[in-house]
């Protein structure tokens, strides 16, 4: 099971939609092309070898859909990819890991095996726009209902990809009884390619010209200290987006995979904290998190730090290989657990 330090006082949930959602999800039943109304992406009936099983509608203007394809090659042999779509009221910095999250969860409730996710990343672009991706390919047995067996489980390669599309979720799930890594790897950019990722990432963009709020976490606010240094983070981490990002990927998302941007936010925070430490009486908490991460980053732990605290759902290719001698760090120098939390997100809201 899954723990995640995600729970501010103030919660943004973007999964709420613009429309109306329905109690239950409707199967629209349509026997012909299906045009989504939102987007305009067209869902054929056959696509690449595939058959389109359902289209399944969550609010009552078909803008949140799924839509499932299948290929049968024979009674052992089936191939199932489903594309899901939906608009966000809101996006913040950690969207794809919170879905990443929240999927690698509900993977591990209808499977025999826990399965640990491995995520990898990637980008999409054009003359318009970047978008940010994470995916992983994976081993799974998948339980399925078994007339003589109840749930019989049935091992699966499988797929998952999501993407930054500014105010609107593009997601891809695939599982197969017989595709490859490199197969299910081609599957990815077949759909990115025919449903238009990044036509769909260019019909809502983020409002850079405003600066995204700054949301804390409800621990930060044990004292001053902890609530200045925490939004000077926060509003250094806007800084370097500002400054090292392309705007046709500022306009998609907040590229939060980049540790870069997340080693300069710590520095800062680290700065302001050696600035202005004697100016306010301070928490026995804030001090403890201080007193650890100024031993992280003099030791030159930064990286490691926080391939750890976001559970590798970081672009940092070294932090896997880095993970027993930082296990072995945090235990020799008593690094604190509540180091790892989240403190604060940045986000826009979108009308």
């Amino acid at each position: 099971m899954i723990k995640k330090n995600l729970f501010f006082a103030l919660s943004f949930i973007f999964s709420v939609f613009f429309s109306q959602d329905r109690k239950q999800p409707v199967d629209l039943k349509i026997t012909s092309d299906f045009t989504h109304p939102a987007t305009k992406i067209i869902f054929p009936m056959l696509w690449s070898g595939f058959q389109r099983q359902a289209i399944y509608s969550y609010d009552m203007k078909n803008r949140h859909i799924s839509v499932s394809y299948v290929q049968q090659l024979s009674k052992k042999s089936k191939s199932l990819v489903t594309i899901y779509l939906y608009p966000k009221n809101s996006i913040d910095n950690q969207l794809l890991r919170d879905e990443f999250y929240t999927y690698n969860y509900a993977l591990n409730q209808n499977s025999k095996d826990y399965v640990k996710l491995k995520p990898s990343f990637g980008s999409l672009s054009n003359e318009n726009v970047r978008v940010n991706y994470i995916y992983s390919i994976f081993q799974n047995s998948l339980g399925e209902r078994d007339f003589f067996k109840g749930v019989k489980y049935v091992d699966k390669n499988s797929l998952l990809s999501i993407y930054e599309c500014g105010g609107w979720t593009f997601k891809i799930r695939a599982s197969s009884d017989e595709m490859s890594n490199d197969q299910l790897k081609e599957l990815k950019d077949k759909v990115e390619n025919y449903f238009g990722v990044l036509n769909v990432a260019s019909i809502k963009t983020l409002p850079i010209e405003n600066v995204p709020d700054i949301v804390l976490s409800s621990s930060v606010k044990r004292d001053s200290m902890m609530m200045h240094a925490t939004t000077e983070a926060a509003k250094a981490k806007i800084v370097w987006l500002g400054k090292n990002l392309e705007k046709k990927e500022i306009l998609t998302g907040f590229s939060d995979m980049k540790i870069d941007s997340e080693v300069y936010a710590a520095e800062k925070m680290l700065e302001y904290f050696k600035a202005h430490e004697k100016e306010w009486p301070l928490n026995d908490d804030t001090k403890k998190y201080f007193a650890d991460m100024t031993v992280i980053a003099e030791n030159g732990k930064l990286k490691d730090y926080i391939y750890d605290k976001y559970k590798g759902l970081i672009d940092y290719p070294e932090g896997e290989t880095q993970q027993e001698s930082y296990a072995r760090f945090k235990a020799d120098h008593n690094i604190s657990k509540s180091s790892n939390e989240i403190l604060y997100k940045i986000f826009y809201v979108l009308e």
